[in-house]
């Protein structure tokens, strides 16, 4: 049976939009991710998970395949010293010291901070760029994506929560310090209009389980948050879900038939951008949210 190494290690967001290749793969799967990613992952008897520090513990294994989405030079290193007949995305060329990535992998990380085009030119690429990501992840080998579905360690609400109850709806107004931008500024009025109108609404929280966080969010019916963690937690749990796109790619999320988008008219000026502009995360009004929510309120 065949050994394939999957290293994505981080964002929690980024590792729960690869599993969907765990559908497709045969063989046996190590996974290399970080501490808080792994209790995420499905319970298969076919997947072993391991984080960074336990790399040492697959040097004796012969994989068949290791596919590292990681853009990162001292994972590339670690993982030089692994045995494999092919290797597909990054890689450190020690020749010229630096990270590249093997040609099946071209069309995202042409995109990347790690492009042999450059940043600006990576932008742009980006920017240009309609494939979500699971199709271009497919791609890389040799797949075609079919709208295969998130696999995660956690069973999603049989009965629906909507039964002899008011709508709840689930608001995530937090994202990544790596994001400013993605930062709506809007959520508690938001919250306010939606309150006054009789829906029961709540603020997802930090927990300390991300198993807690999920079941937080199973409690609602409909999701409102930006790009973030929240986003695909929703998705894997068929939520409705409104995701305001501040600053990042709208194209590249795959929304499964359950996501209405809520594209900045900034987007262009914003894209990708790591500072805080008051204007540009400010592009989307409350006007065009409470429109979203209207529309998905009416799958109900």
């Amino acid at each position: 049976m065949s050994k394939i190494l999957i290293v994505k290690i981080g964002a929690l967001g980024d590792v729960v939009r690869t599993t969907p290749l765990l559908r497709v793969l045969k063989g046996n799967i190590f996974w290399i991710t970080s501490k808080k990613a792994i209790p995420l992952l499905p319970k298969l008897d076919r997947l072993k998970t391991f984080t960074e520090e336990q790399i040492d513990r697959l040097q004796k294994i012969n994989f068949d395949l290791i596919l590292n989405l990681e853009e990162d030079e001292k994972i590339s290193k670690n993982i030089a010293k692994l045995k494999t007949k092919k290797l597909i995305g990054v890689y450190f060329d020690f020749k010229k010291n630096k990270l590249s990535y093997t040609k099946e992998t071209r069309k995202w990380y042409d995109m990347s901070l790690i492009s042999k085009y450059g940043k600006e030119r990576a932008n742009e690429l980006k920017w240009k760029n309609k494939k979500t990501y699971q199709e271009i992840l497919f791609e890389m080998l040799g797949f075609k994506f079919k709208g295969e579905e998130y696999l995660l360690n956690y069973n999603k609400t049989k009965k629906s929560v909507l039964k002899n109850k008011k709508i709840v709806v689930a608001l995530e107004k937090r994202a990544g310090e790596k994001w400013p931008m993605k930062k709506w500024p809007y959520y508690h009025i938001l919250k306010k209009k939606l309150e006054k109108e009789g829906y029961n609404v709540f603020y997802l929280k930090q927990r300390k389980n991300i198993l807690d966080y999920m079941k937080d969010i199973d409690k609602c019916n409909i999701l409102i948050c930006g790009d973030t963690l929240a986003m695909h937690l929703g998705l894997y749990l068929k939520k409705r879900i409104i995701a305001l796109f501040t600053c990042t790619s709208p194209w590249e999320i795959y929304d499964y038939g359950r996501m209405i988008k809520v594209i900045n008219p900034y987007l262009k000026e914003a894209f990708y951008r790591r500072d805080y502009n008051k204007k540009l995360v400010s592009g989307i009004k409350i006007e065009d949210v409470y429109k979203a929510f209207q529309k998905a309120v009416c799958n109900f």
